[in-house]
């Protein structure tokens, strides 16, 4: 290993670019805070490292966490993972009120280096989001749309030879006044593409710069000047000059063809925005939206791919029984795909509904492989495809798609805790609990995480803790009939049966609001051993095509039920 980036002290050993740290020949886990504080220090040792600088490496501007608290943790974290002590320092001391200072003597040899970008990737690139200056709130999708569409188009065009961070941590730096170098360091990347979009009536300016993190040098600068009706083609220039700048030679054959009518093009930005917003949000809209501009120009591929992806995202989200929202999907997918075989989210549309509509593992494998082939830099693919992966039982791969989606959407929250699932379902409960953990440091509260930190805890012996952890979710997030499930679920393994029949009855209840998903009802029956009510639930949620029975084959949670026979049916019907 080159040591240039590797930074040493004492017994230590922090590997910059594998972002790893090691004491002899061990490994020493260490989440992403606690490593960005440490180095972080290193490069400045016996200097004061004040909390405000840690809270803006840590957590961009806009990121919503509890930095005093989510500060100490990771520092606590840090400490732990070191072998130190507060009160007694070594390596971290404490300036109260102020911050911290590395107090141990570095190695000669130590040097610090930017991290290793991915070997199959020239460069990393990030797209901050275009400036609106337009004056008018109500055309930030407008400016939003455009960035959205240079995340797809460079992704596409570029495809194995630049990396693209994705849109939501990008998104993340808004406005955000950091230094290049600086988000640079905390994505990842070795250039930052950012500009500004000014509509007037039909005509729309962009101006578009590439800047190298490293030196901050602005490589390039333009202005684009064109009819709302030619907008969608500075994607297509922007992308070249890019390609031409970093010496990457680009696929003709990939050219980018604009909406055939402004209207449907505007409204499909529209949807777009919506279809960004936090969770489950803004599916309604993003659906409204998407349709119109289907209407508008039925031959508009990505429209089409959106709107059939907005309901498999339904089922995903149980907005409403999975089995409808992909049932609506599939001819919309299927028209996608026909209209442009070369679109990788009309393939990652399609994908998912062989896999939750079909439960055609084969073929929705070969669909996430292609829209991974069309743009390695979707990390909704990676991320789909290594759960798949997980469901099949191939979790050495599973966890590698997982790291690569984690690569490109470092600050993305769902990414994060599929990622940790993966780990979850691949036995690696240590790993899991430490990737839920760093996706709290970013949204405490955040359920999803919440969910599967408290299940990891759980299988490893710690049911206090992952009790409170989901105890703490469900007051936060009353009325969600997952965690109320799978806190059911943990309650019964710990002998607390009444509580969790309470539970049970407060799911039955929320039926008459919304869709109660069967599957993780059969998982609190599980809890209780009651064997025959979880596979009525099971079978129930074969019924509504629940897009998580992919991991019934996997999931320890399940193991009580393996040596009855139904359970070997059922997996043989879903073809696991």
């Amino acid at each position: 290993m080159d040591a240039e980036h590797l930074l040493r002290f004492e017994s230590f050993e922090l590997d910059v670019r594998s972002r790893e740290l090691r004491k002899g020949k061990s490994r020493i886990r260490l989440q992403e805070q606690p490593f960005e504080i440490l180095r972080l220090m290193l490069e400045r040792p016996g200097d004061v490292v004040t909390r405000e600088e840690l809270a803006r490496r840590l957590w961009p501007q806009g990121t919503f966490v509890d930095f005093e608290h989510s500060l100490n943790a990771a520092v606590k974290r840090l400490r732990a993972a070191l072998g130190d002590d507060a009160d007694n320092p070594k390596y971290v001391e404490t300036l109260p009120r102020r911050g911290y200072r590395f107090i141990a003597p570095l190695g000669q040899d130590a040097a610090i280096a930017f991290p290793l970008m991915a070997p199959d990737f020239k460069a990393r690139l990030a797209v901050l989001p275009f400036a609106n200056l337009s004056g008018d709130p109500t055309q930030e999708y407008f400016s939003d749309g455009l960035t959205e569409e240079m995340f797809l188009q460079l992704g596409r065009l570029a495809r194995g030879r630049i990396g693209v961070i994705s849109r939501s941590s990008s998104n993340l730096f808004r406005g955000s006044g950091r230094r290049a170098r600086e988000i640079g360091e905390l994505l990842r990347t070795d250039y930052l593409l950012e500009g500004s979009v000014r509509r007037e009536g039909d005509r729309v300016r962009i101006t578009a710069q590439l800047v190298e993190t490293a030196s901050e040098a602005h490589l390039w600068t333009d202005v684009y000047e064109r009819n709302l009706t030619d907008s969608l083609s500075v994607q297509a220039e922007v992308a070249a000059r890019i390609a031409q700048s970093l010496a990457v030679e680009l696929l003709p054959e990939q050219s980018v063809q604009p909406a055939h009518d402004a209207a449907a093009y505007q409204t499909y930005l529209k949807g777009r925005y919506y279809w960004n917003l936090p969770g489950d949000a803004g599916f309604p809209q993003a659906i409204t939206f998407f349709e119109q501009a289907c209407a508008a120009d039925p031959t508009f591929a990505a429209a089409h791919a959106d709107l059939a992806r907005t309901h498999t995202a339904q089922a995903e989200y149980y907005n409403m029984v999975p089995r409808a929202a992909l049932e609506t999907a599939q001819p919309i997918a299927e028209r996608a795909l026909q209209l442009d075989p070369h679109l990788a989210h009309a393939h990652l549309a399609i994908a998912n509904i062989h896999a939750m509509l079909r439960w055609d593992w084969k073929a929705a494998e070969e669909g996430f492989k292609q829209a991974i082939a069309l743009n390695p830099s979707s990390d909704g693919a990676h991320r789909w495809y290594g759960l798949l992966l997980a469901g099949m039982g191939r979790c050495e791969e599973a966890v590698r798609e997982a790291r690569r989606a984690r690569e490109l959407d470092p600050l993305c929250l769902v990414v994060g805790t599929s990622a940790a699932w993966i780990q979850f379902m691949a036995g690696d409960y240590e790993s899991a609990i430490d990737t839920c953990r760093n996706v709290l440091d970013m949204k405490p509260q955040f359920p999803p995480a919440t969910r599967v930190l408290g299940a990891a805890l759980l299988q490893m012996d710690r049911a206090a803790e992952g009790i409170a952890e989901m105890e703490a979710a469900a007051a936060n997030k009353p009325g969600n009939p997952v965690l109320l499930s799978w806190l059911a679920h943990a309650k019964a393994m710990r002998g607390e049966c009444g509580v969790a029949r309470t539970l049970i009855q407060a799911t039955d209840r929320l039926r008459a609001d919304r869709f109660v998903p069967s599957l993780h009802v059969a998982l609190a029956h599980v809890g209780l051993g009651e064997a025959d009510e979880a596979f009525a639930m099971l079978d129930r949620a074969c019924e509504e095509r629940d897009p998580m029975l992919l991991m019934l084959a996997g999931d320890p949670r399940f193991d009580p039920l393996r040596r009855d026979v139904r359970f070997a049916r059922l997996l043989v019907r879903l073809g696991l």
